[in-house]
């Protein structure tokens, strides 16, 4: 099993600003131009893999109030590989897990901060687009570890591509409940119907209405971690 070690992402100042596909109305959160003055914290190197997830059940006992989907993919024909990013994961699961590990779900500022790095590249890896570093247009997950060369500045790794990541929420705007995610993922919608898929750049984020446990776990959607820096 893979270790997924801590990477301390320094403090800055920094211009959140961030680019939204509107389709039934706007995600009703701040997009920017707005600076901020980011604290350090740490982040996880990899997203959270099937095999750190078994682990985290076993160890705390954790079962959610309602199971349907809930990691169907490991009950499937085909076993995953235990290092690719673990997926079927509501928001309410993977803030489980963050919890369990220490920390928490990364803020959309946060990720997009640590993604982009001291320069503010449009992708992990710089401003220019790699196919070669990600899996961005693949038939089924990959091992977080496959793409060494998509790594960002700070040494993140497997930021774009293969799942979407989930950052901290749920977001309530009066109406309804969402959440979003980042980062894109290997599957490509052939239509362009809510969340259109493939890798996103690092200024980029997705809505996802949130209409219960079921249907808040997908196939293409992950999450890494977040906590605070240790003596910074």
């Amino acid at each position: 099993m893979l270790t997924n070690e801590w990477i301390t992402i320094p403090g800055g100042a920094f211009v959140y600003r961030v680019r939204h596909r509107i389709m039934e109305g706007d995600c009703q959160v701040e997009h920017g131009p707005v600076l901020l003055d980011m604290p350090a914290f740490e982040m996880q190197k990899y997203p959270v893999t099937n095999a750190m997830y078994r682990e985290f059940l076993d160890q705390s006992g954790y079962a959610p109030a309602d199971r349907a989907n809930f990691l169907r993919h490991l009950d499937g024909p085909d076993a995953p590989d235990e290092n690719a990013p673990v997926v079927w994961v509501s928001l309410t699961d993977a803030k489980a897990y963050a919890g369990w590990a220490g920390g928490a779900l990364p803020s959309d500022a946060q990720w997009q901060y640590a993604a982009g790095g001291p320069s503010r590249a449009r992708w992990p890896w710089g401003d220019e687009f790699r196919a070669d570093c990600m899996n961005g247009d693949g038939d089924r997950l990959t091992p977080v570890d496959r793409y060494p060369s998509g790594a960002s500045y700070w040494g993140l790794v497997d930021l774009c591509g293969n799942a979407w990541e989930w950052v901290d929420g749920p977001i309530d705007d009066g109406r309804h409940a969402f959440g979003l995610i980042r980062g894109g993922c290997h599957y490509r919608a052939r239509h362009f119907w809510h969340i259109a898929g493939g890798p996103h750049p690092n200024d980029s984020h997705e809505k996802v209405p949130l209409l219960g446990e079921a249907l808040g776990r997908a196939a293409t959607v992950g999450f890494r971690c977040v906590r605070k820096a240790v003596g910074v």
